[in-house]
C-alpha cells in the first residue's frame, strides 16, 4: 500500500492516477472530503483529515509500505506538515519516502521553496530510504483552452523572462516508477522538460497548434493575486505568490531535462505536445 498526501490536489490526483495505472494499491489522504471520490477511481482507500493532527497522520501511515508526500502548496505550515508525516512514517516503519519538493529549493526568498527545503532537510535526517523529486514549473499552469477562447495568454510574470517547464503527467509517471524501488533510494532528482520559453513563445505555440491567433498579455498582479485576506492562510498565499511572480519576472527559472529523460526512458513531453493534448481533451 502506498500513501499519497494532498491526494485531492492537482498533483495528488495525477500521482494517484499514475499509481493506479501501474497496478499499485493507493491510500489517498487529504483535508478535503472530496478525496473520498477517488476511491474506485485510482485509490483503494481514502482518509479525510488535517496533517497537523497527529492522530490523522498516524492513521494515514499505518500499514503502508511507502509514502509519497505532497505538501499543500502555499500553506503557512507546509514545513510542519512535512515534518509530521516524515516522523510518523519513521515511527511506523515505512520502507520508502518520496518527497515532492521543487527545483532549486535553495531559492529561499520564495516562501514555497523555503518550506520544501525544510522538509528536504527532515527527510535527509530521517534515516529512512528516500527519493526527493524536484519538479519544475508545471505546463498545467498555462490554461490552453482559455487562451484560445480569449485570444490572449495572460501572464502575471515572466512576460519577457524565460521559464523552464515540465508536464505534470511526466512527473506523476516518474513518481509511480520510483516509489518502492530500491534503485532510487537516497536519490534527489530534478525533473525538468526541454522547453525554456517566455510568454510570447508560449502564445506562439498555442496559436500554431490551435490555428487561432493568440498573443501574450501582461496581467497585473492585482488581477491574479487577491489582496490580504482574513486568515493566516490567505496572507501567506498572497505573500508567496507575489514573491514568486516577482522572482520569475526578474530572473526566470532554469533546469536541465537530462535526468527526466533518463527516468522516463524517453524524451519529456514538450509544450507543443501539452497544447495538442489540452485541445484534444477540450
Amino acid at each position: 500500500m502506498i500513501l499519497v498526501t494532498a491526494a485531492n490536489g492537482r498533483t495528488g490526483r495525477s500521482v494517484v492516477g499514475a499509481l493506479s495505472r501501474s497496478g499499485r494499491h493507493v491510500r489517498a489522504a487529504d483535508i478535503s472530503p472530496d478525496v473520498e471520490q477517488l476511491v474506485g477511481r485510482g485509490a483503494d482507500e481514502a482518509i479525510v483529515g488535517e496533517l497537523l493532527d497527529p492522530a490523522v497522520v498516524r492513521r494515514a501511515v499505518d500499514g503502508v509500505d511507502s509514502v509519497i508526500h505532497i505538501g499543500p502548496p502555499m500553506h503557512p505550515r507546509e514545513a510542519e506538515m512535512g515534518h509530521a508525516v516524515v516522523a510518523a512514517a519513521r515511527e511506523a516503519g515505512v520502507r520508502h519516502v518520496v518527497q515532492f519538493s521543487v527545483t532549486h529549493p535553495q531559492l529561499e526568498p520564495l516562501l514555497n521553496h523555503q518550506a520544501k527545503l525544510a522538509v528536504e532537510r527532515v527527510v535527509l535526517l530521517s534515516r529512512m530510504p528516500f527519493t526527493i523529486l524536484q519538479p519544475m514549473h508545471y505546463m498545467q499552469n498555462t490554461d490552453v483552452r482559455r487562451a484560445v477562447d480569449e485570444g490572449t495568454l495572460r501572464q502575471p510574470s515572466a512576460f519577457n523572462s524565460r521559464l523552464a517547464h515540465v508536464d505534470l503527467e511526466d512527473v506523476a509517471e516518474v513518481a509511480a516508477n520510483v516509489v518502492g524501488d530500491p534503485r532510487h533510494h537516497w536519490a534527489t532528482y530534478e525533473l525538468c522538460g526541454s522547453d525554456y520559453c517566455d510568454a510570447h513563445e508560449l502564445a506562439r505555440v498555442i496559436s500554431t497548434e490551435s490555428s487561432r491567433p493568440v498573443s501574450a498579455v501582461l496581467a497585473p498582479l492585482s488581477t491574479t493575486v487577491s489582496g490580504a485576506g482574513s486568515s493566516e492562510d490567505d496572507d501567506h498565499r498572497h505573500d508567496a505568490l507575489v514573491r514568486r511572480f516577482d522572482h520569475y519576472g526578474r530572473y526566470g527559472i532554469t533546469g536541465n531535462p537530462n535526468v527526466l529523460t533518463w527516468l522516463l526512458g524517453r524524451s519529456p513531453t514538450t509544450f507543443h505536445d501539452y497544447v495538442r493534448r489540452s485541445l484534444a481533451a477540450a
